[in-house]
This record gives structure tokens, C-alpha cells and sequence, in this order.
């Protein structure tokens, strides 16, 4: 089946649909480069990072600094802390971010409307180090496909407006939100619980298990939208992953398996993905062996990502490369923990 290549082809389908050019013309500026983003975050962030409700966060004023054109320029921002986990153990939660368009044109942030911003956590260096490998993720699941979440990494410098506390620079980063996302596809968000993982788009479905496997992400659930978007183009649907900071391939320390899944550690794969004919899943095995040395490229160029980091990842990564080179026995492995 060719299934696959069909979903990898998506990029030269958008841009030959009058609807989808048109869309991909209106893409946001602060997503048309990979250079790092630095700006400056001004809020009261003592109250700001107490909004730990996400029934009762407000959003709350600010300001984004940067410097542009060869001219500093501020423009107001809206504020909301974000999240699940993170928004309760994190000092520094993530952050959506709210802009009015009038206030942005012309500037990086053109367009963006309302991105996530993915923090440091915590002010521990290894914090950072975790933040830049998740971005790393996202980048390395845009290889892949066009249907994923575009991601910007920044160098954020979050002064408080209050006084409090002296201003503290960490890497960072940016993802669009779903409405731009799907602007920019030409398709239609899905925000209904149940749905399962045999409507999906086969191609696309195998690569979500896959993929997922190969970082070690357990943390996710097509029927229960749990870090999974779904979005429909005609007719069909496709699942977009997010939040990858439980990932064995990071192992951050609060990151812990389901205990349903009987592992002891993150680091252990299980796969999660759909049951389904070997070949649905061989074409995206090929593209991961294709992909291998684009994947390494990605960790080796960004930035402030440390060198010991960027060899123990890529070591992991070897691992499933080791497992796939015998497809018999990895799908045979799979296909005693699939979801059916």
C-alpha cells in the first residue's frame, strides 16, 4: 500500500489548492525561519506564575521586547499560564501568549496570534537542557510530515514589572496554535472526545505509534485529545502530537510511566499506535532509516543544546534502529501491544 507516501506528498497538494495557497500565503511570520527569536517578557510574573487553575486563569498584561528591523520596538501582550503537569509543578509554567494583530504587523510576531510558550521549568541548567530537546522533537517530527506543529525556538528574558526578583534569560520556544494550524493546512480542528484511532488516516496513524515509540512517548491518547490534535481535511482525519516532556528520550525526572503499562522507567518503549497490516507500517520504517542522519542533523544544530545530550539521544535513537533492522521481530513486538 501507498499510503504514506500520500501523506509525505501533502505539502505539494496544499500548495496546488487554490483554498490552501492561499492559506500558506497567510502563514505567521514568526514561523518562517528556524533563526532564534530573542525578546523580552515583561509582566507581573510573581502573580502571573500563581495562576495555577487552568478552570480560573485569567489572562493578564504584558509586554514582548525585541529588536527588529534594526529597531527596538515593544509591543502589548495578553498572558495565560497553560498546561497540565507542568502547570503544577513548574516555577516557570508555560504560557500562552494572546496578541491583536494591529499591535504585531509587520513585527516577528505577525500573525501568530495566540502561541504557546514552552519555558525552562525550573531554573536547574538541566531544566533548559530538556526544554531544547523537546523542541528538537518537534523539529525532528516535521521531517516527517507537514501535518505537525511548527515550532520556533527563542532566547526569552522574563523581567518582572513588579521589581521582584532580578531578570533571568533561559531558551525557550514557540508553537502555533491550533487554529493557525489548521488555517495553514486548509483543514478543520476536531475538538470532540472518542474518536477513535481506526478513523484515522492509516499513514498518518502509523507514523503517530511510531513515532511516538521512537521517543519513548507514552503520554498521549487519540480518543481522550490528550496531547494529540485532530484535525480533518477532506473527509479525513489526522492526529498532530504535542507535548513531548515525557518522553524517555528526554527523561526528565517527574516523568513516570502509567502504571497500567507495567514498565519501571519512561526509557522503556512500548508501542501504543494502532494495529495494523505490515504493509501500512513499512513505508514509515523505510522513512525512518531514510531520515536517520537529517535526525541527528537537527540535535547537532540547535543551539545551547549540550554535546553530551545530543550523544545520548542519538545513542537511544540507535537502539530502535538496531530493533527495526530485524522487521519480523519488531513486528512481531508491536503487535503485542498495539491498540485494536
Amino acid at each position: 500500500m501507498r499510503l504514506f507516501p500520500r501523506v509525505l506528498g501533502l505539502a505539494a497538494l496544499l500548495a496546488a489548492h487554490p483554498m490552501a495557497a492561499a492559506a500558506q500565503a497567510a502563514r505567521a511570520t514568526l514561523f518562517t525561519t528556524d533563526s532564534i527569536l530573542a525578546f523580552t517578557l515583561r509582566a507581573d510574573l510573581r502573580t502571573l506564575y500563581r495562576d495555577r487553575n487552568p478552570d480560573t486563569n485569567i489572562w493578564r498584561g504584558g509586554t514582548v521586547s525585541f529588536t527588529a528591523a534594526g529597531a527596538d520596538q515593544t509591543v502589548p501582550v495578553r498572558l495565560r499560564t497553560r498546561g497540565l503537569f507542568r502547570l503544577r509543578h513548574c516555577d516557570v509554567p508555560p504560557i500562552r501568549m494572546r496578541f491583536t494583530q494591529d499591535s504585531v504587523r509587520g513585527t516577528p510576531f505577525d500573525g501568530a496570534r495566540r502561541p504557546k510558550l514552552v519555558t525552562h521549568c525550573k531554573a536547574q541548567d538541566q531544566y533548559e537542557q530538556f526544554t531544547l530537546q523537546e523542541y528538537a522533537i518537534y523539529q525532528v517530527f516535521r521531517l516527517f510530515t507537514p501535518m505537525s506543529f511548527q515550532a520556533r525556538l527563542a532566547r526569552v528574558t522574563y523581567e518582572d514589572s513588579a521589581g521582584q526578583g532580578r531578570a533571568v534569560t533561559k531558551y525557550g520556544y514557540l508553537t502555533e496554535d491550533p487554529d493557525r494550524l489548521v488555517q495553514r493546512l486548509g483543514a478543520t480542528l476536531i475538538e470532540r472526545e472518542g474518536v477513535r484511532q481506526a478513523q484515522l488516516d492509516p499513514a498518518q496513524a502509523a507514523l503517530l505509534g511510531l513515532f511516538q515509540y521512537f521517543v519513548a512517548n507514552t503520554d498521549w491518547s487519540v480518543p481522550g485529545l490528550h496531547n494529540v490534535t485532530l484535525i480533518q481535511k477532506d473527509s479525513v482525519i489526522y492526529p498532530i502530537p504535542f507535548d513531548f516532556d515525557w518522553s524517555g528520550v528526554i527523561d526528565a525526572p517527574y516523568a513516570r510511566p502509567a502504571p497500567q503499562l507495567r514498565i519501571r522507567t519512561v526509557r522503556e518503549r512500548v508501542y501504543r499506535g494502532l494495529c495494523q497490516d505490515p504493509a501500512v507500517l513499512e513505508p514509515v520504517l523505510a522513512r525512518f532509516e531514510a531520515l536517520k542522519d537529517s535526525i541527528a542533523a537537527v540535535y547537532r544544530s540547535i543551539p545551547g543544546l549540550e554535546g553530551r545530550a545530543v550523544t545520548s539521544t542519538l545513542r537511544y535513537y540507535d537502539d530502535f534502529y538496531q530493533d527495526i533492522r530485524d522487521r519480523p521481530r519488531f513486528l512481531r513486538t508491536i503487535s503485542r501491544e498495539c491498540m485494536r
